[in-house]
């Protein structure tokens, strides 16, 4: 209960629900738990600013007290390898980083340079993957782990043919403690 939550939802407005539902289910693990409500959710655009929502969340690290552990889905796991690229938030304070559904194809195709940025950070990062996801599955991370991409990242691999990640009893087993 030392550490501060940060949650990184995924593009979509329909994760904000996922969102306030890992915050009430994780909250009394965690000193605080923080979401990152992402602006082109109310302005009614469809991608993500990453620069925008990268200054949020590097004023919500210069705000909290203490270690912080990272919760990201999606577009969110983007958002934070961003920052530790950009060396905008002191990484020092990241204790650990829980990724689920990471979308590289995705994210590529959307202008964001993940291949670079992903390089750049060592924080200790468990991903957790759904065999079937639609988006990626636990093969396809695989595959871009041996070709050296996202090499820093443990790969947890969970039955699943969706892109939801709504089971938080299985998350918590990477999140907490």
């Amino acid at each position: 209960m030392n550490s501060n939550l940060i949650i990184l939802p995924g593009n979509g407005p329909t994760n904000k629900e996922w969102a306030e539902k890992a915050r009430d289910f994780f909250a009394s693990h965690f000193k605080s738990v923080t979401i990152q409500y992402y602006d082109h959710w109310s302005n009614n655009a469809e991608l993500i600013d990453i620069d925008i929502e990268l200054k949020k969340l590097t004023n919500v690290v210069n705000t909290l007290n203490g270690d912080i552990v990272i919760l990201a889905k999606s577009i969110g796991t983007a958002l934070a390898m961003y920052a530790f690229y950009s060396k905008s938030i002191d990484m020092s304070r990241i204790t650990k980083c829980v990724f689920v559904g990471l979308p590289p194809e995705w994210v590529r195709t959307n202008g964001f340079d993940i291949d670079g940025w992903s390089t750049a950070f060592t924080i200790p990062t468990t991903l957790i993957q759904n065999d079937n996801d639609p988006v990626a599955t636990a093969e396809d991370i695989r595959k871009e782990q041996v070709g050296g991409k996202f090499k820093n990242m443990t790969l947890i691999e969970l039955k699943g043919d969706d892109h939801v990640y709504g089971d938080f009893d299985e998350i918590k087993k990477y999140l907490v403690g």
